[in-house]
């Protein structure tokens, strides 16, 4: 049984949008049921205390939503050595709400915060859209986490209310080619391409330049040279790095 919350119920975060923000992403169901991590879960997610009898009424579960969004604004609020804006507060209190205030008090979200790092603050919740999968014991992302920590992220970065500050211009996505990470890692295989081919012109100059003084030298270097490490792994670092990067891209994270 799903229920939509009377916010004139739900006093403790006394912001509306904060309040239907969690109680939307939750739900409500009067009756025990096991979330896709294998938690007994009943009312306005709640999980303490709750086994698979276990069966609220409407008003208790209001209740223990109340409480709980009161021991959590608290909690927030305490935590923050930055005093947070209302839509900041409203997302920071969901957070908390569905990961735990330990979770919550350990979180780059906070950090990011603490520090006036609010962009960074905002891509920081996507961090948390995991859970255990309790058949396998891996970790899985979860579309739904993944939606609600998207909804907490433009919670966060609400602007006041009466505020207007958003460009009508946009710039487009910036090219995969420009990015600093992508950049460092062509440096770090380039580096090490050089070095690499640095190394091997001496050698050769010493081996001397017939195709199978090459050969020997090759071999030679592939399984003794302790000189030729150093390039080797730049090259491999930087391969992986633009691979990783490129990767990321294509998957709509950076």
């Amino acid at each position: 049984m799903k229920v939509k919350p009377n916010p004139a119920l739900l006093w403790p975060l006394d912001y509306e949008a904060g309040v239907l923000a969690i109680a939307e992403s939750e739900g409500c169901q009067l009756e025990a049921y096991q979330c896709s991590a294998g938690r007994w879960t009943c009312g306005w997610g709640e999980t303490d205390g709750v086994g698979p009898t276990t069966s609220w009424t409407q008003y208790f579960s209001d209740q223990r939503f109340c409480d709980s969004l009161g021991e959590r604004v608290s909690a927030v609020r305490e935590a923050c050595t930055v005093e947070p804006t209302k839509y900041q507060l409203c997302a920071l209190v969901s957070l908390a709400y569905n990961i735990g205030l330990g979770g919550f008090k350990r979180s780059t979200v906070l950090r990011c915060h603490n520090r006036k790092d609010f962009l960074a603050a905002s891509r920081a919740f996507g961090l948390w859209n995991q859970y255990t999968d309790p058949t396998t014991g891996k970790l899985r992302e979860s579309n739904g986490l993944t939606a609600r920590r998207a909804l907490e992220s433009a919670l966060y970065l609400r602007l006041t209310d009466g505020a207007r500050v958003i460009p009508q211009e946009v710039a487009p996505q910036s090219s995969i080619v420009s990015s600093p990470i992508n950049a460092g890692g062509a440096v770090a295989a380039g580096t090490g391409a050089i070095s690499m081919i640095a190394q091997t012109g001496d050698s050769i100059k010493v081996v001397g330049s017939t195709v199978g003084s090459a050969k020997v030298f090759l071999v030679e270097t592939l399984g003794l040279s302790t000189d030729m490490l150093i390039p080797i792994v730049l090259i491999g670092a930087g391969v992986v790095v633009m691979w990783q990067r490129n990767k990321q891209r294509s998957g709509g994270w950076s």
